[in-house]
């Protein structure tokens, strides 16, 4: 079984160096490595090229968010012939056998295997049960239930989400369908793009198998007190937005969300950003609600969200060519 392994990264190259020091330290080596930059502009490339390792680089000539950085590493790794695609933020570190434990497990030689997931932890070793989960029709939050106890107890678990920390995708699967849309830009890109790929296979969790995501802004639980904390706090309007409009969208399509269950889970996003002196946010989060219902895209670069600007477009790729890094070859 051949494995490419895709990272996405932008100005981080730290949490990449480490995330890629992990991938080189599998007890089950990845047959090929392409990183993703998402145009850093912190010397990340030149920091790839001093390590002891080789490694494909493919530079996206502007930050279209993860979304964007995913779509061409799924693109590169049909490209590759992988039987197997793994795909990570540069923020995430697999244990040492995170990879052999889900090539080795029963799950992977089931031909109606699309995804295996390995179980998410924060540093120390804490799960994050909201990165793998099941979906459910809910008033006024998301239909996201995060994993159960129990969950992380058996050899495999059939989930429904799973992010993009560390996911062992069947290239046959991904194959079948599009690659991530890159007009979600960021947040629940993963969850609409899953939800395609079960449409050709099933999605395991296989908690044998680990990967650290050094998440600033953990969820730690799925407790209401938890969960009151984590809307207490204040995301970037653009993120908050971005993330609304695509789970409308994912949950229209999909059935989860009706027209009474849409609206009222934006009226939660909508009634935070008034109760924290946003009001110009709360008119954004509504517009981008309704997009989100129509299935529309319009993106704009973070640094000019809320001011205007000329929308990201998606007619043509943006991609530079990809380039082999080693320490002997700093450039093209």
């Amino acid at each position: 079984m051949s494995v490419f392994c895709g990272v996405v990264t932008h100005n981080r190259r730290d949490l990449l160096v480490r995330c890629l020091e992990a991938i080189a330290a599998q007890t089950r080596s990845v047959d090929r490595l392409l990183v993703v930059d998402n145009a850093s502009t912190d010397g990340t490339r030149e920091r790839l090229a001093e390590l002891d390792m080789p490694l494909d680089y493919l530079r996206i000539r502007r930050n279209g968010g993860g979304a964007e950085g995913f779509h061409y590493a799924v693109r590169a790794g049909l490209d590759s012939g992988a039987d197997w695609i793994w795909l990570m933020d540069d923020d995430c570190r697999p244990e040492p056998d995170a990879l052999q434990q889900l090539l080795e497990s029963a799950k992977a030689a089931e031909p109606d295997t699309a995804v295996l997931a390995p179980l998410v932890t924060m540093p120390g070793g804490a799960v994050l049960p909201l990165n793998r989960g099941h979906l459910r029709r809910r008033w006024f939050l998301t239909p996201l239930v995060g994993l159960q106890p129990g969950d992380c107890d058996r050899d495999a678990t059939e989930v429904e989400h799973v992010s993009l920390v560390g996911p062992l995708v069947r290239r046959s699967a991904a194959a079948a369908t599009d690659p991530p849309r890159r007009e979600l830009f960021i947040w629940w890109d993963d969850l609409e793009w899953v939800s395609r790929l079960r449409e050709h296979g099933r999605a395991w969790l296989v908690p044998a198998s680990r990967i650290e995501h050094d998440d600033p802004s953990p969820l730690p639980s799925t407790s209401f007190p938890s969960r009151v904390r984590d809307y207490l706090r204040s995301a970037p309007g653009w993120k908050q937005a971005c993330g609304l409009r695509n789970i409308i969208f994912c949950g229209r399509r999909e059935g989860f969300l009706t027209a009474p269950r849409a609206a009222a889970l934006a009226s939660v996003s909508i009634a935070r950003a008034l109760l924290a002196g946003r009001p110009g946010v709360a008119r954004r989060l509504a517009g981008y609600a309704r997009d989100g219902w129509r299935g529309r895209f319009v993106n704009l670069p973070p640094a000019e969200w809320g001011r205007g600007g000329e929308p990201l477009r998606y007619d043509h790729d943006v991609a530079e060519e990809v380039v082999r890094l080693s320490p002997a070859r700093a450039s093209r």
